[in-house]
């Protein structure tokens, strides 16, 4: 009975997650992921370590005819063209990115497992089936591993605690706002280790409680794959260790049984290994010395903090709804404290101990520790299961319980599909999160980008084109969008207000990374956002004077000094004023050098300086101008900063920039 219940949520869970799949954009990591998993799933098949044979496809972004239009809207194959003239190759098995060149070109970074595995639900879904559109296919298989630890946890607790504490951690788990939201694209990392984690434990709960070796070698495949997936699982390690110990504590366990454990253990660690390498090709080469180097990316990536990092507890306590977060209380303080209360302890705590502990490298709020919303989730159950018993009348009790999850689910279909972006009542929503600046707030790791592209199609005039304020090409599917749309970042056009719109994620941190998004932000009203809770997550804005906030009216300044200096060259306009742009011309010749770095310090008093984003000549500030300098000429925008000293930094000493026929510096009236 609990496991076909188990079965039925699995398969409920499942069938609203393939619903609301296309509700959801893509993971902004997706370009890292998906060619790799397909470049990789080819050579395994065939052999071949390139797409030869292959049609020739999305070579060359430029070429309509090469690409087809893909309505975002739909899970289905839903396009431009006939249904059977649609191409079976994948916009991911890029020619450029194939074997050899994940092997030798691309150092470390996360396992691939899971990248493998999407690639085989779309090859499957949508190469071979055709059943699911290219893009939505590959994520099916994060909803489909989502929806397995559903079915597992109804089935795990249920045999252990009962009924109620089996449905309720279901619900629990369900109804987290980060872990729907993330079943439904964050399927090359994230999801999948929640899920192998899980089960690795399940099977080693199951073997040390049943006293089957049998059980934990099978441990050792879901070893394999959340090894395969991230490194995350090495963490498991002290979880097992410690739970053992406590069980010799309890007397569950004796000394004698140890061997027993320990040689089906090293089975298991050996299955597990051989998973990894089997499946990273990576590796092959020099497998002990590229491991170190994947060892070092996961030291180097993320914030390293001084002290005890309270940030990480701080989320899990304001995005767990307040429903779930009374409950696991209970749960922990209230329910017995036997052998299968403290594994689910250790595995609530320790993932979050790692991330706290000084030093210990971290970004991006929970996400990469989700592993720890499963045991959360089951505490709340066991936390309702206190409720129901204490409680006289049962029928009283499950009202009570199930009205508890009421308001989470109200509030989860409001926001959908923006769920993880979810904060409680206890930091005031997205809002009030926002006013306390947490970091990372907002950050929806590309998810909304799907919503900003159907208003795109829907309303962007014909022939329009398309930037991002700030981002990168691949954060969205091109086929994707209205094939008549010109998406390309050398449309920004900044001051210039040449119609182009732009479209951005909004969230902590970003208000200074470059002058094109400043000066959206500043001057430009939004044609369309995304908001939760009042708060813009992704914004669109149509770049021309009709959507000016106000007038900007400019003045050249009078009178501007400049003095040449070995470092670059210093503006004095006399007084503060806020500023528009410079334009420069200068000598080109032989005589010179070509600028090969450069940055702008503004300052109102020579004392302070505050240094503007990006850096010449690399980042252009006005895509539709090119590099700059260029030819004879320069120019310099602002967004109005208030200033009296500009000074640019210039290197090398002898750079043609220097060479200063004429000047103008524009300001704001």
């Amino acid at each position: 009975m609990n496991l076909r219940i188990a079965l039925i949520l699995g398969l409920t869970f499942f069938t609203l997650g393939l619903i609301t799949l296309p509700h959801y954009g893509i993971n902004w990591d997706t370009i890292n992921h998906l060619p790799r998993g397909q470049a990789y799933l080819r050579y395994f098949l065939t052999g071949k370590k390139d797409y030869s044979g292959l049609p020739k496809f999305f070579e060359d972004w430029t070429i309509k005819e090469q690409w087809y239009w893909q309505n975002p809207e739909s899970l289905f194959i839903d396009a431009n063209l006939p249904w059977d003239k649609v191409p079976k190759r994948s916009i991911y098995q890029i020619t450029d990115a194939n074997f050899d060149f994940y092997v030798n070109h691309v150092p470390g970074g996360h396992p691939p497992v899971s990248d493998i595995l999407s690639s085989v639900f779309n090859r499957v879904l949508f190469g071979h089936l055709r059943l699911i559109n290219d893009i939505d296919s590959y994520r099916v298989y994060g909803v489909f591993l989502a929806a397995c630890l559903v079915g597992l946890i109804y089935y795990w607790i249920s045999k252990t605690y009962g009924s109620i504490a089996g449905f309720f951690s279901t619900i629990s788990l369900v109804l987290y706002p980060l872990f729907w939201a993330e079943s439904h694209f964050n399927t090359e990392k994230d999801i999948p280790e929640t899920v192998f984690w899980s089960f690795l434990l399940y099977t080693v709960w199951r073997g040390i409680t049943q006293r089957s070796n049998k059980w934990i070698i099978l441990s050792g495949v879901f070893f394999g794959l959340a090894l395969g997936t991230k490194f995350n699982v090495l963490f498991v390690a002290p979880i097992i260790i410690l739970w053992l110990l406590i069980l010799l504590f309890l007397k569950h366990f004796k000394f004698n049984q140890f061997p027993k454990i320990i040689f089906s253990g090293l089975a298991a660690v050996l299955i597990g290994i051989t998973i990894l390498v089997l499946s990273w090709p990576y590796l092959w080469p020099n497998p002990l010395d590229r491991i170190q180097t994947v060892l070092s990316f996961y030291r180097e990536v993320g914030l390293v903090g001084v002290g005890i990092q309270t940030y990480p507890l701080l989320w899990v306590i304001y995005t767990t709804p307040l429903s779930i977060l009374f409950l696991s209380l209970v749960g922990l303080v209230f329910s017995k404290k036997n052998q299968h209360y403290f594994l689910f302890l250790l595995w609530l705590a320790l993932p979050l101990i790692r991330v706290m502990w000084p030093g210990a490298s971290f970004y991006g709020g929970v996400r990469q520790i989700m592993e720890y919303i499963p045991a959360l989730a089951i505490f709340s159950g066991l936390g309702a299961q206190v409720i129901y018993a204490r409680l006289k009348s049962n029928i009283l009790a499950l009202i009570l319980l199930v009205a508890l999850f009421i308001p989470i689910t109200l509030k989860l279909i409001q926001i959908h599909p923006n769920e993880n972006v979810y904060f409680n009542p206890l930091i005031g929503g997205l809002s009030g999160v926002k006013q306390a600046n947490l970091p990372y707030w907002g950050f929806s790791f590309g998810a909304p980008y799907r919503q900003g592209v159907i208003w795109l199609n829907k309303h962007a005039e014909k022939d329009s084109k398309i930037a991002y304020a700030y981002e990168l090409i691949p954060n969205f599917p091109r086929l994707w969008l209205r094939p008549d749309l010109i998406l390309s970042n050398s449309n920004r056009s900044g001051y210039l207000r040449l119609g182009e719109y732009a479209i951005t994620l909004m969230y902590q941190g970003i208000e200074n990374r470059s002058y094109y998004e400043m000066y959206l932000r500043k001057f430009i009203k939004p044609v369309y956002e995304v908001k939760v809770d009042d708060v813009s997550i992704l914004t669109i804005w149509k770049n021309d004077e009709v959507h000016l906030k106000t007038p900007l009216p400019e003045s050249l300044v009078p009178n501007t000094q400049v003095e040449k200096i070995p470092t670059g060259l210093k503006f004095d306009l006399g007084q503060v004023y806020s500023l528009s742009r410079l334009e420069l011309s200068y000598a080109d010749s032989r005589n010179c050098s070509a600028l090969t770095s450069g940055y702008v310090e503004i300052s109102s008093d020579e004392k302070l300086w505050q240094r503007l984003p990006e850096v010449l000549p690399e980042e252009w500030r006005i895509a539709v101008l090119g590099e700059q300098p260029m030819n004879g000429h320069f120019i310099e925008p602002f967004v109005g900063q208030q200033a009296r000293y500009i000074f640019l930094s210039l290197s090398p000493e002898d750079t043609c920039l220097k060479n200063i026929l004429n000047f103008k510096l524009y300001v704001f009236k």
